[in-house]
């Protein structure tokens, strides 16, 4: 990540232009700025002028250093005093006025807040409802990874069903099972992978306890307390990733050299040992990259379950932006949603790498 200040940067010159000129604009601002309160590094107009000229000297001693003198050490010292003064800016605007936003924030009531700017009415909006926020969140989570988990268990067992053979060896009721089994696992991935998550949750939840009462011919109410809006969201994600993950077992498998299994076979062992002793596991290394990504994918995708009251992260937020009238908390739960997907894709791409795997990108599910 710091490359560039450890060793020489092929964009050095490039960088340091556009740090002077990002001191220059911000002294600029905070020079001629009427509200330097509250905890900050460049707290009142003198410094803002002292960071604007110190900027500008430094960009001028480029130009020169550049066209005329070309001493590329001192280039090199007066480069890292502009990484110096980018980094007092970022910390200075951005993570000292998220803290002045929250102070501010902490004093208001509800009418003062409404008045102030977006930053401060989110810092309002995470005070007032950071333990709702916080159950949002995990409920995405956990979710999103047991929806993963199953997907990928029921994944396993209808690829096993989809590369089912008919042999010669095979009497009529076997192969007409197997005939059977594959043509399921066929229908089941065009259905599920052919409607988006949120008509299947609304099957699910509204549609289903009735059809199971009429089958079974017993109460509704029963199976209504059974299949609970946190159970019908559940097997939405896992019915749904199921499918996904069965496409991309299948390609798994399919990338792996036919002599794989005719070696398995040839030393003895049946074809449902082969598969799962030889074939599966490799299988599941090739597509670990993108059931990864399905994982990720999920937990974006889960935002639909709200179509059924399921109690995440999205839901969380339209409630809040409700109770408050407008719509400033949809941009906590795009920071939330950035922050969980980039900060989990940067850890399964640790992994992927000590792994030695090839990332491989994965379309959304919806």
């Amino acid at each position: 990540m710091f490359n560039f200040i450890n060793k020489k940067s092929r964009f050095e010159n490039c960088l340091y232009i556009l740090f002077c000129l990002i001191g220059l604009i911000y002294g600029l601002i905070t020079s001629f700025s009427s509200d330097l309160s509250g905890i900050r590094i460049i707290c009142s107009n003198t410094t803002g002028l002292i960071l604007q000229i110190v900027s500008g000297l430094l960009l001028v001693a480029e130009i020169v250093l550049l066209l005329v003198v070309k001493n590329q050490k001192i280039k090199r010292i007066l480069y890292l005093v502009t990484i110096v003064i980018v980094t007092l800016v970022v910390v200075d605007f951005l993570v000292l006025g998220i803290v002045r936003s929250f102070v501010t924030a902490s004093s208001l009531t509800k009418a003062e807040a409404a008045t102030m700017g977006l930053n401060i009415r989110l810092a309002y909006i995470c005070l007032k409802n950071y333990s709702s926020i916080l159950m949002g969140v995990w409920t995405t989570i956990w979710l999103s990874l047991a929806g993963t988990v199953i997907g990928l268990i029921l994944g396993l067992l209808f690829i096993t069903l989809r590369t089912l053979e008919v042999t010669s060896k095979d009497n009529e009721f076997v192969a007409f099972l197997k005939k059977i089994g594959c043509g399921f696992v066929k229908i089941y991935v065009t259905v599920f992978r052919g409607t988006p998550m949120m008509v299947q949750a609304i099957i699910i939840y509204y549609f289903l306890p009735g059809i199971l009462a009429n089958l079974l011919n017993i109460e509704q109410g029963i199976l209504n307390s059974i299949l609970s809006v946190g159970v019908a969201g559940l097997i939405t994600v896992s019915l749904n990733t199921t499918a996904y993950l069965t496409e991309v077992l299948r390609g798994g498998i399919e990338s792996l050299n036919k002599g794989q299994m005719e070696a398995a076979r040839s030393l003895g062992m049946p074809r449902s040992k082969a598969m799962f002793y030889v074939i599966l596991p490799q299988g599941i290394k090739n597509s670990l990259p993108a059931i990864c990504n399905e994982f990720i994918i999920n937990i974006k995708d889960t935002s639909v379950l709200s179509v059924i009251s399921v109690m995440d992260l999205f839901f969380i937020i339209d409630m809040i932006n409700g109770k408050n009238a407008n719509s400033d908390a949809i941009f906590i739960a795009a920071i939330i949603y950035l922050c969980l997907t980039y900060g989990i894709s940067k850890l399964l791409g640790v992994i992927e790498k000590r792994m030695n795997l090839i990332a491989k990108p994965l379309p959304s599910s919806n």
